[in-house]
């Protein structure tokens, strides 16, 4: 069974509880893990224990436009930082979640450079990327993400992949009857061949999801491009060596029948 998340731009009331409770959530997680006491590791100051987290700029000219909203990992369907993270620190669950194992992430930053959405963040303290994993451990006790729990205005939507789309397309229609204006259910379908669909679908105004970083074909062309390269590259390389153990045996029957 899929599960995935539903972001509601409409609903969101910009108090980031979600933020809040993510730091204290991954705080208390330490603490369960035997990894130091509760005073301790809320008295340690460590921003990477906060996986969802507001962003606010300007767009244009001053005054601009302003513009927030929550930073968070998609949980791609392909999950471009799983194929090219070199220590298989990545692992994407059968039921949706990406997950980053700190225990194996040996801070290359190469998936960085893939997420098509600039979601992972290397902390230099650690050595080490880290983004939110949709909570997997709470997930697998049958509890809901900690940021959904948090969201007094429902904002944020947990539950199978049907129940979180069915939920998504009736917001969707809802406000379009509402306010007279086009608006998407963004990742419910496949947004590029490099991400597949998102875990984490959005609810917006589709006139403006490019201004929250929510491209319509979300790929990181020169990631692209290299990873084809590479394909090529064994290709040619698996043709060259069939050539040569060809060879090798064709070689060796003439010598058998000499």
């Amino acid at each position: 069974m899929r599960v995935s998340m539903l972001y509601d731009m409409q609903a969101c009331l910009r108090c980031y509880a979600c933020s809040v409770q993510c730091g204290i959530e991954n705080r208390a997680r330490l603490s369960r893990d035997g990894r130091g006491t509760p005073e301790r590791v809320l008295e340690n100051q460590r921003p990477e224990l906060r996986f969802i987290f507001p962003v606010f700029h300007y767009l244009g000219n001053y005054p601009g436009r302003a513009v927030s909203y929550v930073h968070h990992c998609m949980h791609c369907e392909n999950a471009p930082c799983a194929r090219r993270c070199p220590a298989a620190a990545i692992e994407v669950k059968p039921y949706g979640p990406v997950v980053i194992h700190e225990e194996r992430c040996i801070g290359c930053r190469a998936c960085v450079e893939a997420c098509p959405f600039n979601v992972p963040r290397f902390a230099p303290r650690m050595g080490k990327t880290y983004k939110c994993f949709m909570c997997y451990d709470r997930l697998e006790a049958g509890l809901p993400p900690a940021c959904v729990e948090a969201c007094p205005a429902r904002a944020l939507y947990f539950g199978t992949r049907e129940e979180v789309l069915e939920e998504g397309r009736r917001r969707v229609s809802r406000y379009e009857k509402r306010l007279g204006e086009t608006f998407t259910l963004y990742g419910a379908e496949k947004v590029s061949e490099a991400t597949g669909y998102l875990h984490w679908v959005t609810v917006g105004p589709a006139a403006i999801l490019e201004d929250y970083t929510l491209r319509p074909d979300a790929a990181q062309k020169p990631i692209e491009a290299l990873d084809a390269v590479r394909t090529i590259g064994w290709v040619l390389f698996g043709a060259s060596a069939a050539g040569v153990i060809g060879h090798f045996l064709y070689s060796l029957g003439k010598r058998v029948e000499e």
